[in-house]
């Protein structure tokens, strides 16, 4: 198992617990669910098209990852931005951005296991954005997962 595969998994996790989630992109139009990127929006390539059309989104960062001794998995940092769009100012897209970031926390602390591999450290934090950015509203989750690896051997032959 790699990062990376906790990466793929992880987004793919996300992607079904917010599938009936029905929000808004940049241009005012209703969307069922939340796509997921690995560690950043992909790159605009037009000069007519900018970041705002990736609404609503979320991005699974692999921050960091350690080892503490040989008989420990790695345990591995990641990071997941979400970012909507919500011009309804009656109900403040900050309710929204909670709603997911309860969804996938409550589902790693109550069933830590990923994908029969990958296990969630309970030590888990989120963040809200502290600056009003309307209509635009993010937030993060901060959530480790145990991940296997290869045991060392000091057989050379």
């Amino acid at each position: 198992m790699t990062p990376w595969d906790l990466q793929k998994s992880l987004i793919a996790e996300i992607e079904e617990l917010l599938a009936q989630m029905q929000l808004k992109n940049a241009a005012g139009e209703d969307v069922f669910g939340v796509k997921g990127y690995e560690q950043r929006l992909p790159e605009t390539t037009d000069d007519e098209e900018d970041q705002s059309q990736f609404f609503p989104y979320f991005i699974v960062r692999i921050e960091e990852g350690n080892t503490p001794t040989d008989d420990e998995p790695w345990l591995v940092g990641t990071t997941v931005l979400f970012g909507i769009c919500d011009y309804d100012k009656e109900t403040n897209g900050h309710r929204t951005i909670l709603e997911m970031i309860t969804k996938i926390t409550n589902r790693f602390l109550e069933r830590p296991l990923l994908d029969s591999k990958f296990r969630a450290n309970q030590n888990v934090s989120f963040a809200l954005q502290d600056e009003d950015t309307y209509p635009f509203y993010f937030g993060a989750i901060d959530i480790k997962f145990y991940v296997p690896k290869i045991g060392r051997s000091d057989d050379w032959s």
